[in-house]
């Protein structure tokens, strides 16, 4: 019996951490001048967060060359976790967004090694085959 994961639950989650964790790292410019290290790592988290948000709607080819960990449950449960220590710093809201992109991280995680979820359609490149794994037919005689 095969389960799957319908694709909203993907798009939801997603969404709601790149908008979260940019809303998180935004706030966190303002610590400018009492902690210039926690707004350095602003500066690297706020991209990194609404380059999510962009790959919901679309991908860019190029990025599927060179940012390849956005398209797999292990790459992107690893970036998800790296994501929420850039944005740990601050209130109960700053707190509870870390909280999640932690655990969602850990959940993709999972999701890599569970053969019954199926990887999303945004986390093929097109023309790709369906995983990055998957060269069965690329024999050269």
């Amino acid at each position: 019996m095969s389960e799957t994961m319908p694709p909203v639950f993907f798009k939801v989650a997603n969404l709601m951490i790149g908008s979260m964790a940019l809303l998180s790292s935004v706030s966190q410019l303002t610590y400018i001048v009492s902690n210039f290290n926690t707004f350095l790592l602003a500066i690297y988290a706020i991209p990194l967060s609404a380059l999510i948000i962009v790959l919901e709607f679309q991908v860019p080819s190029f990025l599927y060359k060179y940012c390849s960990f956005y398209f797999s449950f292990l790459g992107r449960g690893l970036f998800y976790i790296l994501l929420s220590f850039l944005i740990n710093t601050g209130g109960v809201f700053k707190m509870l967004v870390t909280l999640f992109t932690f655990l969602l991280g850990l959940i993709y995680v999972a999701f890599e090694f569970l053969p019954q979820i199926e990887e999303p359609a945004n986390f093929r490149a097109e023309g790709a085959p369906i995983s990055v794994d998957d060269d069965d037919d690329d024999e050269i005689i």
